[in-house]
């Protein structure tokens, strides 16, 4: 039976491919108020229609508040299931409560080591966005996001939290801890690829904004433009969207390493918004710069 998260992850999913095609094709036919509420930052609707969605658009700077929000959550969600498994605390009753309503989850899907592993991934991952998108980024003051945009953001970062330590021992099912799962086969075999992977990943990922930032910054770190330029170097000359090409990486190495029906959900969706918004980055690249390379696709090297 599919669970709250898994019905909402899937309704996106379906909602950004279908959206992001009927407006990929057949834009002309695509009321104004769905472009302007699927298109943002520097592709965003430019027409005269659905003017009226300004009054819940908001600066894409907002962006930041979704890694504090990840930073704090995956923190104390970290550090609460440290305490749980190696101190001997027991899961607070309101806790599992609530995790059985969203879950809706009776007995552990993964091991304690598979999800403390993923707890840790995720937590270096959202505190590293945090760092770059309060210090590193710049964020032009005309480039705006619809409000549905930002609540999905902080949805997203919430359960892809919560299904990581949900559906593991103690945080589901009985409370026996001669019972638990501290590590399985599968875990064993993949856990350090993983690991590795999903660093250099998050490297890539670093990498990829610093150079966003230099564009529109001298050499001593001032902002001198925020106006967008063609971006070149790394992972850039392959694809126009490297760090979206590593947000998917990422989530596929989180998913083999909590490999749930949940996880799969909201992985389904990361790459349905991931895929769809580096489409509309590498047309609004085409259309804008006449000298932009031919030779880059999208997100996957040489495919898309």
């Amino acid at each position: 039976m599919l669970n709250i998260l898994d019905l909402g992850f899937l309704g996106l999913s379906i909602t950004v491919t279908c959206t992001g095609f009927l407006i990929s094709n057949y834009e002309k036919h695509v009321p104004a108020f769905i472009i302007k509420g699927f298109k943002y930052g520097s592709f965003a609707y430019q027409g005269s229609g659905a003017n009226y969605l300004q009054i819940i658009e908001m600066p894409k700077a907002f962006y930041r508040h979704f890694y504090a929000f990840a930073s704090m959550f995956s923190t104390v969600t970290l550090l609460y299931a440290f305490l749980v498994y190696f101190t001997g605390l027991s899961v607070h009753s309101y806790v599992v409560f609530i995790l059985k309503l969203i879950l809706e989850q009776e007995q552990p899907s993964v091991s304690v080591v598979a999800a403390c592993i993923g707890l840790i991934l995720l937590t270096i991952q959202c505190i590293r966005r945090c760092y770059e998108t309060y210090c590193l980024q710049v964020f032009a003051k005309s480039s705006k996001m619809n409000l549905s945009h930002y609540l999905a953001g902080l949805v997203h970062y919430f359960a892809v939290i919560v299904a990581a330590v949900g559906q593991a021992p103690l945080f589901c099912g009985n409370q026996d801890r001669s019972k638990i799962l501290w590590i399985d086969t599968w875990t064993k075999m993949i856990s350090i690829p993983c690991v590795l992977i999903f660093l250099w990943a998050g490297y890539e990922q670093y990498q990829s904004n610093m150079i966003f930032a230099k564009l529109r910054k001298d050499k001593l770190g001032n902002i001198v433009t925020e106006s967008h330029r063609i971006p070149h170097g790394r992972l850039f000359e392959r694809v126009s969207s490297p760090h979206r090409l590593c947000e998917i990486i990422m989530y596929t190495v989180l998913i083999l390493l909590v490999p749930t029906r949940t996880y799969f959900c909201i992985y389904l969706w990361v790459i349905c918004n991931q895929v769809q918004t580096a489409i509309q980055a590498h047309v609004w690249y085409n259309k804008t710069f006449k000298e932009y390379p031919k030779n880059r696709t999208a997100v996957f090297p040489g495919i898309l």
